[in-house]
């Protein structure tokens, strides 16, 4: 006789929803400068680690540009040098009454315009030598190359994203939720991910975010943290989420329930429906009436009428007779 053990009985039920991995934070980079794009050293799919090159602009004109001020700055220290020396050499003039005072404000003038010429060209220069040092990109953090819109050669402008890097220090995990069973759902509820990839492995994840409105697909969007997450996983890859949702659909009010393969019910001409349990002591079944609920990918749920522990028959229900014997084998058949 096969049989099975009841269940203690639960007030939730696992559903599954299928989704996508995807980063926690995309990034896009970019050159604080426009120019040609010379190299482009990455691809889509490529891991980097913090500090690996991106990218390089032609730095042709940002070198002259350097050298340009350079040459300005020299031109600018000699003529302040210059206009110093006449200024001490005014003013020690004027002390013993030799020039007058509009000949020392002349000179004073001077030397504070060159002074201000000197000031504003040497921050030129640092900007030009800042802006040499923009053409090299390179990635801030580790991650995934996610997008590359650009190709060799093209004309860049300053901020126009050249690769976006996806970190996967942080997935997380996107499902669609259908209307009927989003309300049940709360920030913090804990759930597991198992991914086309990795069948064998459950990746236990906590719900972060729930939408308010549907999305493309006329479900409501849902965000899970993973909380373990590893380089097997990449943003892109699908699987699914099992979600322990409550068992009524008014989450004030839930029904606990238990589930047995839906063979073990059978009805009377009464509406009544009825299942066999075994007495292990006696070896004889005797039938009892159970409320049923919902059929459930897991099973039949069983709102009243059976407790956990009791052993429960699950084949041959319409052949037996009340207080019958029958010959249970220990591994349960």
């Amino acid at each position: 006789m096969q049989t099975v053990t009841v269940e203690a009985p639960r007030d939730h039920i696992a559903r599954s929803f299928s989704g996508i991995a995807q980063a926690a934070r995309d990034t896009a980079l970019s050159f604080r400068i426009a120019g040609v794009l010379q190299e482009l050293s990455v691809q889509v799919g490529d891991r980097v680690q913090a500090g690996e090159p991106i990218a390089e602009l032609d730095s042709r004109d940002v070198e002259l540009k350097v050298l340009e001020v350079e040459a300005l700055t020299a031109q600018a220290q000699a003529a302040f040098t210059q206009a110093r020396a006449d200024y001490q050499r005014v003013r020690g003039l004027y002390e013993v009454g030799s020039v007058s005072r509009s000949d020392l404000d002349q000179a004073q003038a001077g030397f504070e315009t060159t002074r201000a010429q000197l000031v504003a060209v040497n921050k030129n220069l640092d900007q030009a030598r800042l802006n040499s040092s923009f053409t090299r990109l390179v990635a801030p953090t580790a991650g995934s190359i996610s997008q590359v819109p650009v190709e060799n050669f093209q004309t860049l402008q300053a901020g126009q994203p050249v690769a976006v890097l996806s970190t996967d220090e942080d997935l997380e995990f996107e499902a669609g939720i259908p209307d009927r069973l989003i309300h049940q759902l709360r920030i913090g509820d804990p759930a597991e991910v198992v991914f086309d990839v990795l069948p064998d492995k459950a990746f236990p994840a906590v719900v972060s975010e729930v939408a308010v409105t549907t999305g493309p697909l006329s479900a409501f969007p849902i965000t899970l943290r993973l909380e373990e997450p590893t380089q097997r996983i990449r943003p892109g890859m699908i699987g699914s989420v099992r979600l322990n949702l409550p068992n009524n659909a008014n989450t004030d009010s839930v029904e606990s329930f238990t589930v047995i393969p839906p063979e073990a019910v059978f009805g009377l001409s009464t509406g009544e429906q009825m299942v066999w349990l075994v007495d292990p002591d006696s070896k004889t079944v005797h039938r009892r009436q159970v409320t049923v609920g919902r059929l459930v990918p897991e099973g039949l749920q069983i709102l009243d009428g059976l407790a956990g522990g009791e052993i429960l028959v699950t084949r041959g229900v319409h052949r037996l007779e009340e207080d019958q014997e029958v010959r249970i084998l220990e591994n349960g058949s």
